[in-house]
């Protein structure tokens, strides 16, 4: 399959306006005013699992992320808005030239419009667990998240994070449209032709339709925020449709169709986070047979609570996953638990911790066949 594991560019933007980032303003003749931006972590890490082949020394290095963002916008005449934004990427082993590039079209009145690679509506207006950890990554995953250093996850890979949309549509060629909001909501839609189709891609016309990518993917997405008195609240709905093109044999075994919905919410009250959320996905990516048998692709849930005083935050959360793979006899499970830390050294530069424990059980729908993890993430993230 070509979903590949991608870093989540909505962490990135999370940690970036969460961050006293100070981006330089330049000229462009008389056309958009620009900016320019950027950021680059420094991770340690250190995994310890039983299951641990090709897994090395257990400890390393990590440049998990660098990137230079330009960001270019102007007004008409009119009062629309208008701009561009590209993230290039600065990486030594990174093989793409940007990670995000897209324009956007937006008014007070009719919302705004998103035209390019980037995340879908289900990625960038979700809530969930995620939202009260105070290191980087947890549950919801991308950049900070210890997933890829554990051994023997394979299709459990989707479960094991609740952002999911990566392993869909991630920063493919799309059109996105939000909403103005309204007394707190908002909602959005998203269209995606081709996953694995972006701009260092082929054009979706001429890409296959038997290459295991999918193909109209429809995301739709409601999100509410809202404060009352001194608590905050915030609620988002989600689900992502498309139809799935891994053809195996000729047509002789077809694949279910993605089919993902998920609920998530939040409430913060003096410096206290608590978050949750929940994923169904349905029969996505099984065997039509497998599905006959009793299979399923499972489910998760998750919670999260934080505590932010000052520069400094602490949290704790906990995330569960089952799927029947090919029977209903044998049940998969993923379990993750972690604490974080974040503390905001000097402006630009910030630190997350992150000590986590992996659980999966009967690894592939293969009873007894289990693995446990440990791991812990130090990060340094500046950002300009």
């Amino acid at each position: 399959m070509k979903k590949t594991l991608l870093a989540s560019s909505a962490l990135v933007a999370a940690s970036i306006i969460a961050a006293p980032a100070m981006a330089g303003t330049v000229g462009s003749k008389d056309s958009m005013n620009v900016t320019v931006g950027g950021t680059l972590w420094f991770a340690v890490q250190l995994v310890d699992e039983d299951i641990s082949a090709g897994q090395g020394q257990g400890y390393g290095f990590k440049v998990n992320e660098t990137e230079v963002h330009v960001k270019a916008s102007n007004t008409a005449d009119n009062g629309i808005k208008y701009g561009v934004t590209i993230e290039l990427s600065g990486g030594g082993g990174d093989g793409t030239a940007a990670d995000e590039a897209y324009a956007f079209i937006s008014s007070d009145s009719w919302g705004k419009l998103e035209l390019g690679d980037n995340d879908d509506v289900t990625n960038v207006m979700q809530v969930g667990s995620w939202k009260a950890h105070k290191g980087l990554g947890g549950p919801f995953g991308g950049l900070g998240m210890l997933l890829s250093g554990w051994q023997s996850l394979g299709a459990a890979n989707m479960m094991s994070r609740a952002d999911w949309q990566p392993l869909t549509s991630g920063d493919d060629t799309k059109a996105s449209y939000f909403s103005p909001k309204m007394s707190g909501f908002q909602v959005g839609a998203s269209l995606t032709p081709d996953t694995g189709v972006n701009a260092g891609g082929v054009p979706s016309l001429l890409d296959t339709d038997n290459d295991a990518d999918y193909n109209n993917v429809v995301s739709l997405a409601a999100q509410y925020s809202g404060k009352f008195d001194d608590v905050g609240v915030g609620m988002s709905v989600g689900y992502q449709t498309g139809d799935d093109n891994n053809i195996i044999g000729g047509n002789s075994v077809q694949i279910e169709d993605l089919e993902i919905l998920a609920l998530g919410g939040m409430v913060s009250s003096a410096g206290f986070t608590l978050g949750a959320h929940y994923r169904d996905f349905n029969n996505t990516n099984l065997t039509q047979a497998a599905v006959a048998a009793g299979a399923s692709a499972g489910e998760q849930w998750s919670v999260g609570l934080g505590y932010q005083a000052g520069p400094w935050g602490v949290s704790v959360w906990y995330l569960d996953a089952e799927r029947n793979a090919a029977t209903s006899a044998v049940t998969t499970e993923v379990t993750r638990l972690g604490f974080g830390a974040g503390y905001t050294v000097a402006p630009g530069w910030l630190l997350r911790a992150d000590l986590e424990f992996l659980s999966h059980d009967n690894i592939g729908g293969v009873a007894t066949t289990d693995n446990d993890g440990r791991g812990f993430l130090l990060t340094n993230m500046f950002i300009f």
